[in-house]
């Protein structure tokens, strides 16, 4: 589909999607532009959710920019109590893998701390940031991207190129219930 056409039907799976899984989320927006995602969340405090059609000034680890190209790829955001164990960001990985597993098994993997790759290449990233007892889970996935900018050409993937095809959001109803509750595990 063309531009964000395509997350016209998503606040009512989303909204499924938060009743489903039920505690700790509370509410969710669905947002089809915005800066980031986490700066969102964030302000929708815990338990806040946002997923948006396209993400423009999102981040990465160490300070680095996670590249949205528009209606291709799945960036969302939860705001969660935060932790002090440090093993939950990759878990959150783990919690990606194995949501995504079945449409290409064993092609998935982890590189540590959090970052997940398929057939060797990056997929998609988790960003953690904590703060006043509040812990903000960014997570991009990269879905229907066909190309790359010169940089990334060889190191990054999409599920597309992988011959995976799914929709955004149902990558989101895959992901999302496994990361909760990666998350949320005493």
């Amino acid at each position: 589909m063309n531009d964000l056409l395509d997350i016209v039907d998503w606040p009512d799976r989303v909204e499924a999607l938060v009743n489903a899984i039920g505690s700790p989320l509370v509410e969710a927006h669905v947002i089809a532009v915005c800066d980031s995602t986490q700066d969102s969340a964030r302000s929708m405090g815990c338990g806040g959710l946002v997923v948006a059609g396209r993400q423009v000034a999102g981040r990465g680890q160490r300070g680095n920019k996670w590249i949205d190209t528009g209606s291709e790829g799945l960036a969302f955001s939860v705001a969660l109590p935060a932790t002090d164990r440090p093993e939950r960001s990759s878990a959150l990985a783990d919690a990606i893998v194995s949501g995504l597993d079945p449409m290409g098994p064993g092609r998935f993997s982890v590189k540590l701390p959090n970052d997940v790759l398929l057939d060797g290449r990056k997929l998609a990233g988790v960003l953690v940031e904590q703060s006043d007892g509040l812990a903000v889970i960014g997570i991009g996935i990269n879905v229907k991207q066909q190309s790359w900018p010169e940089d990334l050409a060889e190191s990054a993937i999409s599920l597309v190129e992988a011959g995976i095809v799914l929709k955004r959001i149902e990558v989101l109803e895959h992901v999302l219930p496994g990361v909760i509750k990666a998350w949320s595990v005493p």
